[in-house]
């Protein structure tokens, strides 16, 4: 049995410009709507035949369309549990860039700031549910590929962890590739693939 999670190629809209508050709330609008960019696809592949592998995907655009670059074909599963935890969008009297309101509203988020959006508690839950689904599909369909996001794949290698897993490596870049072997209680995290 295996679970090979890997993270989605870059958006097409994953451009760093400053914005204020309200621009900061249509870019993550943006982003979760968005496909992977022409110039984001992965520079190698991995060496197992992947007709082998039951495929699944979150349900938002980059993390299904990432699947179909990387296995020529439509995700066998697609679940709502492995969407990526939500960026919170709060309303900072700033001017930053898109990546720095990213990091800062998560900071906030994850200290328990509350908005009208999941919180961190909701999102960790969902991290739990999404680990126990992909464990019982494991037991079935013996060899995972699994296309979700870099915040919701740590979450979910942590649970592995949790359950006596090693992690050997990470990498949350875009294409970042996880390998999971049940026998020998390894996580192993290849840098292989580009960065962001």
């Amino acid at each position: 049995m295996e679970i090979i999670l890997i993270r989605h190629g870059k958006p097409t809209s994953a451009k760093n410009a400053r914005l204020t508050a309200g621009g900061f709330a249509q870019w993550v609008r943006q982003y979760n709507l968005a496909n992977v960019a022409d110039d984001s696809r992965p520079k190698e592949c991995l060496a197992e035949d992947l007709s082998q592998y039951f495929v699944l995907a979150s349900d938002f655009k980059r993390a299904i369309h990432s699947a179909k670059i990387f296995t020529k074909q439509a995700p066998d599963l697609v679940l709502t549990e492995l969407r990526e935890m939500d960026i919170p969008r709060y309303k900072f009297p700033l001017h930053l860039k898109a990546w720095t309101w990213v990091y800062l509203n998560r900071l906030c988020w994850m200290l328990g700031l509350k908005g009208s959006f999941e919180s961190y508690k909701e999102a960790k839950q969902r991290a739990n549910l999404a680990t126990n689904r992909l464990l019982e599909l494991v037991q079935h369909q013996e060899k995972l590929l699994v296309f979700g996001h870099g915040y919701m794949n740590f979450h979910i290698r942590k649970q592995l962890v949790k359950q006596g897993w090693q992690l050997n490596s990470k990498n949350s870049d875009y294409w970042g590739i996880t390998l999971n072997d049940p026998h020998e209680k390894v996580l192993i995290t290849s840098n292989m693939i580009e960065a962001p």
